[in-house]
């Protein structure tokens, strides 16, 4: 039978679609029927609007018919709206083996009547194609939005291809034209994610170089993976409903791991109560470092600052307790190569503090204090927050997003931001996870009840929490200490030879740009006979140089620096490629693309190369201190 070996293909790549759709029921609203094709090939009518999905004297030809007649200049990414019995997907495959699809269906008895009808799993299996919906679209979310971030996929978001199935798109208008929209939002959160300024990624370069002595002093998040298997954690965050429910914190220290947000720091000793056992901060601000100034050793007792080392370095002076190195899944801290733990962390230190808690085996994951929202009187955080809880007379960019207890409540783009990271992690977490904020935004795929409720049901016991994780944490040793602060000299020097080598490949492709340009003037956008050769060959040259950036030496060294400009510039191109019919009129605007690329390369790795001369210096210092130190041993 083609059902279950569909559907157990489906559960492999989407456990969640893959239930909706085992457990809906067929009511007989969708009919298929064999055609008068020689393989009887079936189509399928839709009973309650007497639509036919296709024809009945060859299904198969319609799906064909309609893929031919788009326009596919790139047809590397598209968005199938509708899957129909599959035919047009498996169309488009045909004619681009090496396109990426994202299926979004509407109706779950549609899909599984496809799945009854024939064997789907060349597309099921494959991990090119991805699918999602049977459910409110805001649920999918976490799918829609993992599609986009592929990497492949990231230079095409310019460029996608959208392809309606008629009689589907009739049927569900509105929910597919919400998909849209949500594809949308997936896409400029991931442009989000990779950033718009390359400036402000060099920060958090600069001051990883600048942080290599601290992390090779410290142990790193990697020691605790696990070791909370089962056991509950408490996310702290110190947005204004913390003040609710901060006080039953007392007594919990034992009986789960508290991990809190860097904010909420001194929120805890305002109230009196010891500090969480984890601390999480990573951005790359010389206020966060303030969030910390006057602390004493006391106030951080059995406290760990567990930090990813993008941050200030006066972030890691000013915490007056001991240290935890987190990655975050940046190229940089695969380069460097000093083994301490990567987290697929997002983009707040509360989105940090759960997936820290994931990451020790943590279940239930408890939040409170995690408002993503501002009250309706403008304030932002609870009190004891060390720049203050008053009411603001105004806030730009105030938008409304679905509540916990209210319909709608006030937000800002940053916390919409944090919210959507939430549900994608919450989407992957194999645990229970509880929002008991007791005010908010609303965070889907969270049970919602009072922190009063979760203690109660959830923590019960002690876990020697805080002597659990000194006892699992290791110290680096002397050898280790010595191998790390060498290899790490070795890579800088590599590091700053490769981006010589990288402006050298710059400037010459910016000498071709020169060449072409000169043509294009020349004839007025009208080569013939061998200018015509030359421009082209030029223009070969341009487009194949970028492949010579598909090194395992780009990505580690440049890929996070440079990304936002150069996935920006690959999309533009993809976008003029796709819009646009091969001419000198379309490489006009090609060659201005391939100018800005290279300039803006070579210009941006001259500033990496001085902050790598920085980081040669600071650790040819800590080599020789070291040695001094140790010079016994």
């Amino acid at each position: 039978m083609p059902y279950k070996r569909n559907i157990d293909a489906l559960a492999k790549r989407n456990p969640r679609l893959a239930q909706i759709v085992d457990n809906t029921r067929l009511t007989g609203r969708y009919v298929v029927a064999p055609s008068q094709r020689k393989d009887k090939l079936p189509s399928i009518v839709d009973v309650k609007f007497n639509k036919n999905f296709y024809n009945n004297i060859d299904p198969y030809r319609v799906a064909e018919q309609d893929i031919k007649s788009r326009k596919l200049n790139v047809p590397d990414v598209a968005v199938f709206l509708g899957f129909g019995l599959s035919y047009e997907a498996h169309e488009y495959i045909r004619q681009c083996p090496r396109a990426r699809i994202l299926i979004i269906e509407r109706d779950p008895e549609l899909l599984k009547t496809a799945l009854s009808t024939h064997l789907c799993t060349d597309l099921i299996n494959s991990p090119n194609v991805t699918f999602a919906g049977c459910e409110d679209i805001r649920m999918s979310y976490p799918v829609i939005f993992n599609f986009f971030n592929m990497t492949a996929n990231m230079y095409f978001l310019k460029a996608i291809n959208v392809i309606e199935q008629p009689v589907s798109f009739s049927a569900n208008k509105e929910y597919y034209l919400n998909s849209l929209q949500m594809v949308k939002e997936a896409i400029n959160q991931v442009l989000l994610l990779y950033g718009n300024d390359p400036y402000d990624s060099l920060l958090g370069i600069k001051f990883t170089l600048r942080n290599i002595p601290t992390i090779i002093d410290n142990p790193g998040i990697a020691d605790l993976k696990d070791v909370f298997k089962g056991k509950p954690g408490i996310v702290v965050s110190s947005g204004p409903s913390l003040d609710k429910n901060v006080k039953l914190l007392e007594g919990l220290r034992e009986k789960a791991v508290i991990c809190a947000a860097d904010g909420t720091v001194k929120i805890l000793k305002h109230h009196n109560l010891p500090p969480a056992h984890l601390v999480t901060s990573l951005e790359r601000v010389i206020q966060t470092s303030y969030l910390f100034e006057g602390l004493t050793e006391e106030d951080v007792k059995d406290s760990y600052l567990a930090a990813c080392p993008v941050i200030v370095p006066e972030t890691y002076a000013n915490f007056p307790g001991e240290k935890i190195i987190v990655y975050r899944n940046f190229a940089t801290f695969e380069w460097l190569d000093i083994k301490k733990g990567i987290l697929d962390i997002g983009p707040s230190a509360g989105n940090m503090a759960f997936k820290i808690l994931e990451y020790l085996g943590c279940d239930p994951i408890i939040m409170i204090g995690q408002d993503l929202a501002i009250t309706d009187d403008l304030v932002t955080h609870a009190e004891g927050f060390h720049y203050g809880n008053a009411k603001r007379k105004n806030l730009p960019k105030v938008i409304e997003v679905e509540g916990n207890y209210q319909e709608k409540v006030k937000t800002r783009p940053a916390y919409k931001q944090f919210l959507l990271h939430y549900e994608r992690d919450i989407a992957t977490y194999k645990g229970t996870a509880i929002n008991a904020t007791e005010g908010g935004a609303k965070i889907h795929g969270t049970q919602l009840m009072t922190f009063k409720e979760a203690i109660d049901k959830y923590i019960k016991e002690d876990i020697n929490t805080t002597e659990t994780i000194k006892k699992h944490l290791k110290q680096v040793k002397y050898k280790e200490k010595d191998r790390q602060i060498k290899e790490t000299l070795k890579k800088l020097y590599h590091a700053k030879d490769y981006c010589n080598k990288t402006i050298d490949i710059c400037n010459e492709s910016l000498s071709k740009c020169a060449i072409v340009e000169e043509i294009l003037r020349r004839t007025n956008v009208a080569p013939e006979g061998e200018d015509y050769t030359t421009y082209k060959a030029n223009m070969k040259i341009l487009e194949d140089t970028v492949q010579k950036f598909a090194t395992k030496d780009f990505y580690l060294i440049l890929m996070h620096y440079v990304q936002s400009i150069y996935i920006k510039i690959l999309q533009d191109i993809n976008s003029i490629k796709y819009k646009q019919d091969d001419s000198p009129e379309r490489d006009v605007l090609l060659l201005l693309k391939y100018r800005e690329l290279y300039s803006v390369l070579s210009s941006l790795i001259k500033k990496l190369i001085e902050e790598i001369d920085i980081s040669i210096e600071i650790m040819e210092k800590f080599k020789e201190d070291f040695a001094s130190r140790n010079s016994g041993k």
